[in-house]
């Protein structure tokens, strides 16, 4: 990936006229195939897609194996939500380009998505093996590790990763959460609290915060938290339908019944505008897993 003060030099501003003079005239493109992948993704960063698409197609037909063409086609597929096209796209790089780090990367984030958890901690080992310094690769292996219920080891690999970055706001804020996880309630509340001050309007922060008020039986601070972090989302959290959740159990276990019920009534409309979108994981809730908890909460309130 190139950096921005290469798209804003003289060198690539003359490439980028000569590709489009040439498309413009109706000529076919002869040209170089990094040059091709580098103005595919000046488009893609400045949202030009459809441009990006007509460069990658004629990158296609010129130079059909360079591994960062096939990359950024593989990138545009996930960041469009085709996750089995770019999974297969990337697994046809790395067949023959085996060492393409930034594929493998894209490789382990699909893997991720798509919960294929056994196989992420795979891939993510296989890149720390050739650097141990990158901070984003320890954060994926943790949530892989996480997924797995692996909370010791999730917990390890970001303190790895901080120990590579320690300005890496993900990460402690990944800490926090795993903390939680290992029912580390107390030190889970500390470190959120210091993520919150550099980060205040991250709604979810706030909710995982909430989570931690809770199980510490601190429930108007938690309750607290809650009503931040829909305010910091405008009520548009992906985790909304949770949020409204934690705040009916937390009412129900202060005993506002009429609080809880409308916090449940939130929830399922949350619940209904928000399902998961293009096929995409991790998004909306499950509906079993939401009926199950609705259930616990309204068994407080009898």
């Amino acid at each position: 990936m190139k950096q921005d003060e290469y798209f804003e030099s003289q060198d690539f501003r003359d490439i980028l006229k000569q590709y489009e003079r040439e498309r413009q005239a109706g000529r076919r493109i002869y040209m170089d195939a990094d040059d091709l992948a580098d103005i595919a993704e000046y488009y893609i960063n400045n949202k030009r897609e459809k441009e990006a698409r007509r460069v990658l197609a004629d990158a296609m037909l010129l130079h059909p194996g360079n591994p960062e063409v096939m990359f950024l086609r593989a990138e545009m597929m996930f960041d469009n939500g085709k996750v089995e096209e770019a999974l297969d796209a990337t697994r046809q790089i790395l067949l023959s380009h085996p060492e393409h780090t930034t594929t493998k990367e894209l490789y382990l984030e699909i893997l991720l998505d798509l919960q294929y958890c056994n196989e992420a901690v795979h891939v993510a080992n296989e890149l720390l093996n050739s650097d141990a310094y990158n901070a984003e690769v320890w954060h994926m292996l943790a949530d892989a590790q996480s997924a797995l219920g692996h909370f010791d080891e999730a917990l390890e690999s970001i303190e790895y990763g901080l120990s590579v970055n320690p300005d890496d706001h993900d990460l402690w804020h990944a800490k926090g959460v795993a903390l939680i996880q290992q029912e580390r309630f107390e030190d889970a509340n500390v470190i959120l609290s210091e993520y919150l001050e550099k980060h205040p309007d991250d709604d979810h922060a706030l909710y995982n915060r909430a989570i931690a008020l809770t199980c510490l039986e601190r429930y108007e601070e938690a309750s607290e938290m809650l009503d931040l972090a829909t305010l910091a989302s405008k009520g548009r959290s992906t985790e909304q339908t949770q949020i409204y959740l934690q705040q009916a159990y937390i009412e129900a276990k202060l005993g506002h019944r009429n609080e809880a019920l409308l916090a449940l009534d939130l929830a399922k409309e949350a619940k209904q505008l928000c399902p998961p979108k293009n096929g995409r994981h991790n998004e909306g809730m499950e509906d079993a897993d939401y009926e199950n908890i609705k259930a616990q909460i309204l068994d407080l309130l009898h």
